[in-house]
């Protein structure tokens, strides 16, 4: 836990308002949600947005706090703040399954580690999905070929960047 902190506070800034998604890595997306229940989450300004991408999908549906937990929802708007500063629908229709989980991130490793925020939300949401793809999203100076990894962590089945993909397993 000690060494995600450090990794944390070492990490370099990232301004997501530069940044854009290959034409190649686009392609991917569409292909990979095609006609697929993909859940979203909606960016921090620290996050990529890339729901500007996601233009394929069976159904969109995005995560919600309740109860300091993370589960899922249609994304649908009108939109609100939850206690954690991070926007969700303030008309919440549960999602009880979803195909593919699109997952911020503030680094990732090129075998799928993901080092988040450091409160398991995502964690614990996708321990629930365990047959879901996971797809990591961050910008490229924030890949890593190695990051710290505690027994809970799971790990994404593709990385994503500005210009690269990886399959992981």
């Amino acid at each position: 836990m000690y060494e995600k902190k450090i990794f944390r506070s070492n990490l370099k800034k990232v301004d997501y308002k530069e940044f854009n998604l290959s034409n190649k890595n686009q392609k991917f997306i569409s292909k990979l949600i095609e006609r697929k229940k993909i859940c979203t989450y909606i960016p921090l300004d620290s996050e990529l947005d890339i729901n500007l991408f996601l233009n394929t999908f069976l159904e969109i549906q995005t995560t919600f706090l309740d109860d300091n937990e993370l589960n899922i929802c249609l994304l649908k708007e009108p939109l609100v703040i939850n206690k954690l500063k991070i926007m969700e629908p303030q008309n919440i229709e549960i999602a009880n399954t979803t195909e593919i989980f699109f997952v911020p991130g503030l680094a990732f490793s090129k075998s799928g580690v993901r080092l988040g925020r450091g409160m398991g939300l995502y964690d614990r949401l996708l321990a629930k999905y365990p047959n879901s793809i996971k797809v990591g999203i961050c910008s490229s100076v924030n890949l890593y070929d190695k990051l710290p990894q505690e027994s809970h962590d799971i790990l994404m089945d593709y990385v994503l960047t500005e210009n690269e993909n990886f399959k992981i397993h």
